[in-house]
């Protein structure tokens, strides 16, 4: 058989366009895929976060959680505990009282 070379190039080009095309689409449809579940997933996520915005603690209970029990201004006092050896000395006020009895 003898094959005309012109016509199996067209038909090697033509196969190429096909498979082009093809390729094309599925990638296409891969990407609406991928996407319609990125949507999906962000739309979940999205469902939780607004849920406990709206339904969650109150914006009080939020700055008590963070900040203490005396909010904002009095986050860096001194909490019960945090000087376990302090609680075992003398308090201050008697300790400056020995101090003035002792020097006059």
């Amino acid at each position: 058989m003898n094959i005309d070379p012109v016509a199996a190039a067209i038909h090697e080009a033509e196969h190429a366009e096909a498979e082009t095309r093809y390729r094309l689409q599925l990638a296409r449809e891969m990407f609406q895929v991928g996407y319609a579940a990125a949507e999906a997933d962000r739309d979940r996520a999205w469902n939780a976060i607004a849920h406990a915005a709206v339904h969650g603690p109150s914006h009080a209970e939020l700055e008590e959680r963070r900040w203490g029990p005396g909010g904002r201004a009095h986050f860096a006092d001194p909490r019960p505990g945090d000087f376990p050896r302090r609680a075992a000395r003398h308090e201050p006020e008697q300790q400056a009282e020995r101090e003035m009895e002792a020097g006059a």
